[in-house]
């Protein structure tokens, strides 16, 4: 996704990020619309209450999602991605501080400064380094993270679907609000003269159905598969994507400095996924063995229960 985006932004030289983002959410409502038109869905219904429940976590994520954005119009793939390889592991950091929900341990601990400092050793060997953009990366990371905390919360009572319809409807007035008053993006939009181009419809497309389907499999990766799925296929994703992101666009100056960043960060992400990973395996096996042990005892003391009423029936038949 970050491939087709950078290429909307730097072939077709389309630098509206926040029109972008509000084309993604309203494909994403008009998709739910048509199927549910269509009946091949059922269209969420999204109350009173569940609007005030998901405005805290839609504003982080139109945060999040803008500010990727814009970091991607100036970063090198690769470099972007190294950066938002950072999200777990704060997210992470901030459930274990703030939430109590994660105990931080050493292996952790190290994972996390293991890719803060890639993503440091790297920033000093990009050669077209932008504090700007930078800086704009490090707040998406931080909005996300505090996003995924926030929806988890509210996403308990709700299946992948509601969340993503309810999310993006939203978000879509907040993203809204941004273009028309905090932004020149939509006179841009107008005097842009790569319509009739077929790069651009190519990469404009590409990147609204890519940008809703990956929403959607996002929030159904995650409530659907496994721990180990969602952690392999993230890791797996972040090598290509870095692997591509040096040769393609911009491409990145190759030094000792990025070398050791790219891979530090890869590296400590892999190793903090697995740690994640084993963590959860160990409490799903601990907590089967104690039902299986429960259910035992249970069936012993029936068992028992059983036999000393055998055995005062035939204590009683030898009476008579």
């Amino acid at each position: 996704m970050a491939f087709l985006n950078k290429a909307l932004f730097e072939i077709s030289n389309f630098q509206n990020s926040l029109f972008v983002v509000f084309i993604q959410l309203l494909f994403i409502i008009l998709s739910f619309q048509i199927l549910g038109y269509i009946h091949v869905m059922h269209i969420p219904v999204m109350t009173k209450n569940d609007f005030y429940t998901f405005l805290v976590p839609s504003i982080f994520y139109s945060l999040s999602t803008i500010l990727s954005l814009q970091a991607l119009m100036k970063l090198n793939v690769a470099i972007y991605v190294v950066i938002k390889r950072c999200t777990p592991a704060l997210t992470f950091l901030l459930q274990s501080i703030i939430l109590k929900k994660k105990k931080l341990d050493l292996k952790t601990g190290l994972c996390v400064l293991a890719m803060t400092s890639g993503a440091v050793i790297t920033s000093i060997g990009d050669l077209t380094f932008d504090l700007e953009s930078y800086i704009i990366g490090s707040l998406s990371v931080i909005f996300q993270s505090i996003y995924l905390l926030t929806v988890q919360r509210c996403s308990e009572q709700k299946t992948s679907s509601e969340v993503l319809y309810i999310n993006s409807l939203v978000s879509l007035p907040i993203v809204s609000i941004i273009l028309l008053i905090f932004s020149d993006e939509l006179s841009n939009v107008q005097s842009y003269n790569g319509y009739k181009t077929f790069s651009f419809w190519l990469y404009f497309l590409s990147s609204t159905f890519g940008g809703g389907l990956l929403n959607g499999a996002t929030f159904w990766c995650i409530m659907k598969n496994s721990a180990l799925t969602t952690s392999v296929i993230g890791v797996l994703k972040s090598i290509l994507q870095v692997f591509f992101g040096l040769f393609v666009f911009d491409r990145l100056s190759i030094n000792t400095n990025t070398i050791i960043g790219i891979v530090l960060s890869l590296l400590a992400g892999t190793m903090f996924s697995y740690f994640e990973y084993t963590s959860k395996h160990k409490k799903s096996f601990t907590s089967t063995n104690h039902i299986d042990y429960e259910q035992q005892n249970h069936q012993s003391t029936n068992l028992s229960f059983d036999t000393q009423e055998i055995a005062t029936n035939s204590e009683k038949e030898t009476l008579k």
